[in-house]
C-alpha cells in the first residue's frame, strides 16, 4: 500500500509540473520586437525575411515638394525639393529616391510591358565649392528650415570650377552669374554689396563712385576697349580708372576673392542645398508619377503623386 501511494504521488506531480510548464509566458524570440506598448520597429515573417515598418519617424519632419518633375525633359534641369520642417536637423546622406515605373505599362513591340522603377540614392555635398577644385564632401545634414533641391542630372560644364553637390551661401550668386553654368531653379544673389567691401572707403573718389554703383554677384570686365576702339589696360567695363582702383576691383569682386574674403563670416552659408544625382536621363515622368522617399532602413517617409 504505501509503494502503490508514493507511485500514485509521483504521477501527480508530474502531471502538475507539466501544466506549469505549458501555461508559463513564452520569452520574445525575436530581439527587434518591443511589446505591445512600444513601437514596432522591425519583425520577421514566416520566411524569415526582414519586414521594416512602413514608415519612417522622419515622417512628420520631412515635407516632399515635386518641383519641375512634371514638366522638365532635361535631367540636368529637372528637380525636386525636400524641405526640413521640423526643429532639429535631419542627416538625408543615403536616403533614396525612387519613380512609379514599375506601375506604368509601357507599349513595346505591340506589347504592354512593365520595367522596374528607377532609384536614386542622396549623396554626400560640399559646404562650398572649391576655387581650387579640392571639394572636401561630407554629409547632407538638414537644418531646420533649410531645402535640399534633387537635381537628377549635373552641371555639365566644370570649368573655371567643379561643380559638385554644395551647399549654397553669399558668393554662390557669381557662380550663377557665369556664362559656363546654368542651374534650374537659378542659385541665390545675396552676395556682399561692392559699396560695402572692406577697403572701399581708402579708394579715391572717382574708383569709390565706380564701386558704389557696381552690381553685386558680377565680375567685372577687364582690359577692355575705350571709346576709340583702343585696349584700355586700366579700364574696368570700359571705364578708364586708377591703376590701384582697377587692382583693388580685380581682388574683390570675383568667385575666388569672395570665399577668401567672406567664408567666414557669421551669415556666409544660405539654408539651401544643391544635390547632384549625376543621372544622364530624365528620373521622373510628366504624369502618372509617383515620387517616394526612403530612410536608411528602407522605411518610407513621405511621397507625392501627380
Amino acid at each position: 500500500m504505501i509503494k502503490g501511494n508514493s507511485n500514485m504521488e509521483g504521477v501527480v506531480i508530474l502531471a502538475i509540473l507539466i501544466v506549469i510548464v505549458l501555461i508559463m509566458p513564452k520569452g520574445d524570440s525575436n530581439p527587434q520586437t518591443k511589446s505591445a506598448q512600444g513601437k514596432i520597429q522591425s519583425t520577421s515573417n514566416v520566411s524569415g525575411e526582414n519586414v521594416v515598418s512602413p514608415k519612417s519617424p522622419d515622417t512628420q519632419n520631412i515635407s516632399l515638394s515635386t518641383g519641375n518633375a512634371a514638366y522638365a525633359y532635361q535631367s540636368y534641369e529637372e528637380y525636386i525639393t525636400i524641405y526640413n520642417r521640423g526643429r532639429d536637423s535631419v542627416d538625408i546622406t543615403g536616403w533614396q529616391l525612387k519613380n512609379a515605373k514599375d506601375k506604368r505599362a509601357y507599349s513595346f513591340g505591340g506589347d504592354l510591358r512593365y520595367f522596374p522603377r528607377d532609384t536614386a540614392i542622396i549623396p554626400q555635398a560640399t559646404l562650398l565649392v572649391s576655387p581650387l577644385g579640392n571639394n572636401l564632401l561630407q554629409n547632407v545634414v538638414l537644418g531646420s528650415g533649410e531645402t535640399a533641391i534633387i537635381t537628377t542630372g549635373s552641371i555639365t560644364s566644370q570649368l573655371p570650377y567643379k561643380i559638385v553637390s554644395f551647399k549654397e551661401n553669399i558668393c554662390s550668386g557669381y557662380l550663377e552669374n557665369m556664362p559656363e553654368y546654368s542651374f534650374t531653379p537659378s542659385l541665390s544673389r545675396s552676395c556682399p554689396r561692392p559699396a560695402e567691401e572692406v577697403g572701399v572707403e581708402g579708394l579715391d573718389t572717382e574708383c569709390r563712385n565706380f564701386v558704389k554703383r557696381m552690381s553685386s554677384c558680377r565680375t567685372p570686365k577687364f582690359e577692355t576697349r575705350d571709346r576709340d576702339g583702343d585696349i584700355c589696360h586700366n579700364c574696368v567695363d570700359g571705364k578708364a580708372l586708377s591703376s590701384p582702383c582697377v587692382a583693388f576691383i580685380k581682388s574683390h569682386f570675383n568667385y575666388n576673392s569672395c570665399i577668401a574674403n567672406h567664408r567666414n563670416d557669421s551669415e556666409f552659408s544660405g539654408k539651401t542645398w544643391r544635390i547632384f544625382l549625376g543621372k544622364g536621363w530624365e528620373m521622373w515622368a510628366k504624369e502618372y508619377e509617383t515620387i517616394e522617399l526612403f530612410d536608411l532602413f528602407g522605411r518610407l517617409i513621405t511621397s507625392r503623386s501627380y
